[in-house]
């Protein structure tokens, strides 16, 4: 039988631990959730938006409708390697030096530093945070998932907003990026969901007020 995470809608629905992961898809309203998270846990949060590769280094397909296009949707457009010794290090240290990644020019800029204070929480976000706890799982004394998923129409209207506004991307390009996000959601990213603890559903209705009651 699959196995499916139990779904959340207060955050009593979740355990008290060390790291949290939280993956889905792309605009699903994963860091959104990971800010309020953080805000209520007091803990630090970690974006693999970070550790994006340098687009020289992203595989090429070919596809019939659009032509050659990279694949940032796949799991080889990350840097689990600097991930993972990054992770190590905020739990065994309290201090790493992370990746800054530039999305207008597509490739790491520099690095700057990240603190986590003794017996502090790291929240994880991002598309493959999941699939990456192989990675530290030696170093966490406690791990829990969560899966994020939205409605694929709200999720492409946050998309093209974001594109545009926040990663300087032309509008003119915006289907062609969404066919091959959808492509690789389908492929990689959606699978992590039945290796979740707990799955969080965004709709029009849902609200973090409520979800954090008088806390948020």
């Amino acid at each position: 039988m699959l196995r499916m995470p139990a779904l959340i809608s207060r955050i009593e629905d979740l355990p008290l631990a060390q790291v949290y992961l939280v993956a889905g898809p792309a605009a699903s309203g994963k860091t959104t959730f990971s800010t309020r998270l953080a805000h209520y846990l007091d803990a630090a949060v970690l974006s693999m938006d970070h550790y994006f590769v340098d687009e020289d280094d992203i595989t090429i397909e070919y596809d019939d409708v659009y032509g050659a296009a990279p694949q940032w949707e796949s799991p080889e457009a990350y840097d689990f390697h600097t991930l993972g010794r990054n992770i190590k290090e905020l739990l065994q240290r309290g201090q790493t030096f992370i990746p800054q990644y530039s999305f207008v020019a597509n490739r790491r800029v520099g690095y700057q530093p990240m603190y986590l204070r003794p017996q502090q929480k790291l929240i994880i976000e991002g598309l493959y945070t999941i699939r990456s706890e192989q990675f530290f799982r030696d170093y966490a004394q406690s791990i829990v998932k969560i899966f994020v998923v939205a409605d694929l129409d709200i999720r492409r209207a946050r998309a093209r907003v974001r594109d545009v506004e926040e990663r300087g991307k032309p509008i003119e390009v915006f289907d062609a990026r969404r066919h091959f996000i959808e492509l690789g959601e389908r492929r990689w990213i959606l699978q992590q969901e039945r290796d979740a603890d707990f799955a969080l559903e965004i709709h029009d209705s849902f609200s973090y007020d409520t979800f954090f009651g008088h806390h948020a």
